[in-house]
């Protein structure tokens, strides 16, 4: 077993406090390590509303209503790219 479960709607996520993140000329960036992320609009909003007790599903609605798009297609894009972030390690699954 890899220790990483599927992501679910349910899943909680938090980020790691290894992670740094920089705001530079207008532009967020996370960096774990030697890597560094940059986060586009969309990304940026998925990752603010990371806080270690929203689940998936109520981000994917959070942005639904926000930018006004389908929930089913929201929550699709939170998952998504929460598994790229967790993958570099800028997340972990919450309790």
């Amino acid at each position: 077993m890899t220790g990483k479960s599927e992501l679910e709607p349910g899943s909680v996520v938090r980020r790691r406090m290894e992670a740094r993140v920089r705001k530079y000329r207008g532009k967020l960036y996370v960096a774990v390590q030697d890597q560094a992320l940059e986060l586009d609009e969309i990304a940026e909003a998925i990752f603010r509303r990371i806080n270690g007790t929203s689940t998936l599903r109520e981000i994917g609605a959070s942005l639904a209503e926000e930018y006004g798009i389908p929930a089913d297609v929201a929550l699709a894009d939170v998952t998504d790219f929460v598994e790229q972030l967790r993958g570099h390690g800028v997340v972990e699954s919450g309790a």
